[in-house]
Parts: structure tokens; C-alpha cells; sequence
């Protein structure tokens, strides 16, 4: 008997704790959830200036700087995000706050951190719906929602008075100038700089995205002048690293570490004081009207911020034999030569471009440093350029008047293959990039002059 009084008391405990709803002393789960969701309401809203946010939607991406500042149903975000003609400087959306994967902050139209998101066709890796995670002292903690690895840390401040005082609009304004002349068809190319360090007399050659706010440093050199740079040759850097700009400064969120000609060098910020569009033009025929930063570093001195196209991207493009159906030869519009341009217009029946890079084809005849066009009977049709080299990824086409048809050319053919080549490569000089393709190895060459770009296939 005793045995099942035992049994009937243990079942009565198992059928009574079952019957509970949440527990002793637990309101209903909708109610928490409410109570949860009124309670990062009012810390959203509670401070009186909002929040500052530095957002960096990536490991590798740089920094946006920005201002929220909440009311019960609405965000007035303010950043430094200059797409869309400072679109994005300030803007009041709605938000919501909702409970799924735990307490979800939700901007709901578009905005800033809307328009980060859709880079690269929406893989850049930045968001508009946040994770509640913790509230650290005066700080709220958000994460983003996707990230099934490393998510994104989003730390909201309480904003100070002199918070709005370090926007950099005017900077970031100013750096797009710096991508007016890059290689665009196919696959955008980010704008190179050179960084003089005036007091040192080096020079850092570093590409710049501005879009995603992150820098690669691809090597130094002695020298200020580009002349000087090719002569002395320099050391490779292979460092990458955010930025972000704050009260004026460039910050590099990983510090560039080198050493040059005895020289220690560490570049962390850059003040950018005075921007014009006067320094000397990639294309050696035009006027000085290219972009300049003047400033200074830290333990540096003064640093001026010059367009450049040199490279190490293009340092493989040395002699061999390049084509390239016909079709990937454009103009400074990003429109195929072949379609609507002095090939189709001169030789309508061209299928293949091809650069002889110093390298002998089977009839002697042909000159090894060549460039033309291989037409639809099989015949190719090329014009000497005077023998080069590639100097880090420079490469001068100074064209002869020496011509080579491999079959008969009609009359005025070696007029147009002129016409074509004059154009094609106007000003003498190009700079070559690799274009990584599985399988294949792809060079562009970009003319600064016109804009006009070759893809060209070993």
C-alpha cells in the first residue's frame, strides 16, 4: 500500500506542475514579450540626443559614421553616406520592433543602411534588421540578424552635443573625384592613390573603395614624382584595412606599418585639409586638372593624395602573344568598338584583336611588338608600336608607320587600321590590369586618355 500512495503522489506532483502555465509567478509569455518590446521602446528613445553609431557592416569593410535618433514609431538617421547627392545625410523612416529570433529592431523603409545593403547586388554583408542583444551600461548591443558567423557588432552610444560636429561629408565628397578616371567595362577597377609623404620623399601606392570604405596598400617607393617611382622601383605592402573619416581625419582602422630607405613608416590617420582640382592630369597631354588632397599625418608631416593608375594588379601583363574576340574592345562609354565604333564603322568584318607583346609569330615578317585586328577571312592585319616594357604596370605604345596584312589588303585599309589604332590608343600610354577568370588568364589595358579599354586574353 504504501508503495502507490508513493506512486499516486509523484503523478499528482508531475500532473499539477504540467498544468501550470509559465511557472509560479511568471506572467503569460505574450505579456513578457510586450514588456520586453516597451522596454528597448523607451531606452531607444531615452536619450535626448540619440545615438552615434560607428557602423561597419564587415570585417572588412571601413566605417559609417552615423546619428539615430528614436520617437515612439520613427528614426531620424543622420550618416555620412554620400550616395544619391547626400540623399542619405538625414532621413526619418519608420521602424518596429519585433519579437522572432529574440527582440528584432526592424527599419522598414529605405534608407542608409538600406542602400548598404543592396551594394554588389545585395552581397556586400550590411543590413536593416538587428538583433537585440544586451543593454552594457549605458549602451545598447545589437548584432545583425544574417550572419551565421562573426555577426556584426553594432554598439549604440548616447550621442553628445559635439557628436554632429564630426561628420565628413565634405571628404567623402570629395574622394569619389579620385574615381573619375579607373578602368569601368566588366568589372569596375577601384581608383588607385598615390600617398607622398613629402617629408620622407615616399611615395604609397594604395586602390581606394569608397562604396565599402576599405583600402589596399600595394607598395611604396622612393620618390614623389611618378618618373622617380618607376626608376626606383620599391617594396611590395599586401595590407589591407578599413577607414574611416571622423572629425576630418582618414582613420585606418589597421595601421600601415613599413620600412623604406632606413626610414620607419607608420601611416594610422590623415588630416585632409584642402582639396582642388589642379594637380597634373593621368593623361600626359591634358591639362593639370585631377584631384588633390593636401594635409598631413601625424608623426609624418605634410601628405599630399594624388590619382594614380600604377599598380602591382598589372605587373604580370609582360611579352607574350594576347587576343580577344573582337567584341571586348570599348570606348570610354563602356560601348564595344566593334558594335558601334571605329572598328565596326572601319572594319566591319573584324573578329579578333591582337597584341604581339615582343614575341615572334611563324612569319618572320610580323612585327613582334604589334597590334591590330584579325578580320573575318582569317587575315591579320597589325601596326608596329615601338618596343616597351612593363614598368610596374605602365606599358607605352608609341605606334610606327610600319604596317604587316598577312594576306592582300584592299585600298585605304592601311588608312583605316591607322585611324583605328590612333584612337584606340591616343596619348601613347596604358596601364594594364589583371582580371581574375578561373581557367583563363585576363589582362585590360585602360587609356587614361579617352577612357578606352582592351581586354586581352594570354
Amino acid at each position: 500500500m504504501g508503495r502507490y500512495l508513493v506512486i499516486f503522489i509523484f503523478l499528482a506532483l508531475v500532473f499539477f506542475g504540467c498544468t501550470t502555465d509559465d511557472g509560479p509567478n511568471l506572467p503569460p509569455f505574450e505579456e513578457r514579450v510586450n514588456t520586453a518590446i516597451t522596454t528597448l521602446r523607451t531606452d531607444l528613445t531615452s536619450p535626448s540626443l540619440g545615438w552615434r553609431l560607428e557602423y561597419k557592416p564587415t570585417p572588412e569593410s571601413g566605417v559609417f559614421f552615423m546619428l539615430l535618433k528614436f520617437t515612439d514609431k520613427d528614426v531620424t538617421i543622420q550618416s555620412d553616406v554620400v550616395a544619391n547627392d547626400g540623399f542619405f545625410f538625414e532621413q526619418t523612416i519608420p521602424y518596429r520592433i519585433d519579437n522572432a529570433l529574440g527582440l528584432e529592431l526592424i527599419l522598414e523603409t529605405f534608407g542608409a543602411f538600406h542602400y548598404l545593403f543592396e551594394l554588389d547586388q545585395a552581397t556586400f554583408g550590411a543590413e536593416f534588421e538587428f538583433i537585440f542583444k544586451e543593454k552594457n551600461g549605458d549602451n545598447l548591443i545589437f548584432e545583425s540578424k544574417t550572419d551565421l558567423v562573426n555577426p556584426t557588432i553594432l554598439t549604440f552610444e548616447p550621442a553628445s552635443s559635439d557628436d554632429e560636429n564630426s561628420f565628413s561629408r565634405e571628404i567623402a565628397k570629395n574622394l569619389d573625384a579620385f574615381g573619375t578616371v579607373s578602368p569601368q567595362a566588366l568589372a569596375p577597377v577601384a581608383p588607385q592613390q598615390q600617398i607622398v609623404l613629402e617629408d620622407q620623399n615616399i611615395s604609397v601606392f594604395w586602390s581606394l573603395d569608397t562604396q565599402k570604405r576599405n583600402i589596399t596598400s600595394q607598395f611604396a617607393a622612393e620618390g614623389t614624382d611618378p618618373d622617380d617611382v618607376l626608376m626606383n622601383g620599391g617594396i611590395l605592402l599586401n595590407h589591407s584595412s578599413g577607414y574611416a573619416l571622423l572629425d576630418g581625419f582618414m582613420v585606418l582602422k589597421e595601421p600601415l606599418f613599413f620600412s623604406l630607405a632606413g626610414q620607419n613608416i607608420t601611416i594610422e590617420r590623415i588630416a585632409l585639409e584642402d582639396f582642388d582640382m589642379t594637380a597634373p592630369n593621368l593623361c600626359p597631354t591634358e591639362p593639370n586638372n585631377g584631384p588633390r588632397y593636401q594635409g598631413s599625418s601625424p608623426g609624418l608631416g605634410d601628405v599630399t593624395m594624388l590619382s594614380s593608375l600604377l599598380s602591382t594588379d598589372g605587373q604580370g601583363f609582360q611579352p607574350n602573344v594576347y587576343t580577344v574576340n573582337v567584341q571586348f574592345v570599348f570606348d570610354g562609354d563602356g560601348n564595344s568598338l566593334s558594335q558601334d565604333g571605329i572598328i565596326a564603322q572601319n572594319f566591319p568584318d573584324a573578329t579578333g584583336f591582337i597584341f604581339l607583346y615582343g614575341v615572334q609569330l611563324i612569319d618572320p615578317d610580323i612585327p613582334i611588338y604589334s597590334v591590330g585586328l584579325i578580320l573575318g577571312n582569317g587575315d591579320i592585319y597589325v601596326r608596329e608600336f615601338e618596343q616597351t616594357v612593363t614598368e610596374i604596370n605602365q606599358v607605352k605604345i608609341n605606334l610606327t608607320n610600319n604596317y604587316y596584312h598577312s594576306g592582300i589588303p584592299k585600298p585605304g585599309d592601311q588608312q583605316k587600321m591607322k585611324e583605328v589604332t590612333d584612337e584606340i590608343f591616343a596619348g601613347g600610354i596604358t596601364y594594364a590590369f589583371d582580371l581574375p577568370i578561373t581557367g583563363l588568364t585576363v589582362y585590360r589595358l585602360f587609356n587614361p586618355c579617352n577612357r578606352y579599354e582592351v581586354f586581352l586574353v594570354q
